[in-house]
């Protein structure tokens, strides 16, 4: 960014908003750079060389740039519309409102969609078998490289539409153990870890006694 030094001290010198500058730089043919970095270099170069003048970041910006009559959709909110399956989840209802829209405009959108909820219909069915038609369907798709990965090792894969059983016991207590691990890092010792992860672990247990642990 030092290459726009010169640029944005003259222009902040002379008078000119954070936006302005914002999006002359922008538009130049030769700029490569990130927009969040250029955002952050011109508050850096205001707040330092400038006390008097109006911070400027990226959020405001937004504010100030987009008409208030328009609706704007995060991509992550877009993604975890498409991407839920559960009905009891409540959807955003805003994003419910333009999605077909969304779909229309970009079909990547409902693309994304289509084989999420197939591989998901496949994997919480009970058919194993409809592992081999969803990989033979999306073998040479958008998604090639994931099918190769399931293929290396579909054994698992299988066993996990078969079964009822899991893991899932196992690693849920295996995060929370990683959690509280890292929660204490640096600050105690082994005994004060064993003792957090019982305190954490053994609430539950009808012979548990915190004054016991202390």
């Amino acid at each position: 960014m030092n290459d726009w030094l010169n640029i944005i001290f003259k222009m902040m010198d002379d008078g000119h908003s954070s936006e302005t500058i914002y999006f002359y730089i922008q538009r130049q043919p030769c700029f490569c750079e990130s927009n969040h970095s250029l955002a952050d270099y011109i508050y850096i170069i205001g707040k330092n060389n400038f006390p008097y003048r109006a911070l400027f970041s990226a959020k405001y910006l937004m504010e100030s740039v987009i008409p208030p009559d328009v609706i704007v959709l995060k991509r992550t909110e877009i993604l975890k519309y498409l991407l839920t399956c559960n009905p009891k989840v409540k959807k955003d209802e805003t994003v419910g409102l333009y999605i077909e829209l969304i779909k229309e405009k970009y079909p990547i959108a409902g693309r994304v969609e289509f084989i999420f909820k197939e591989f998901h219909g496949t994997i919480m069915g009970t058919d194993p078998n409809k592992l081999e038609d969803f990989l033979k369907e999306f073998e040479d798709s958008e998604i090639k490289s994931f099918c190769n990965g399931i293929k290396k090792d579909i054994a698992p894969v299988k066993n996990a539409i078969s079964y009822t059983i899991s893991s899932g016991f196992v690693e849920g207590n295996n995060n929370k153990f990683k959690l509280l691990k890292r929660i204490v890092y640096g600050r105690s010792g082994l005994v004060n870890l064993t003792k957090k992860c019982k305190l954490a672990f053994l609430p539950k247990n009808e012979e548990f006694s915190l004054s016991a642990l202390i």
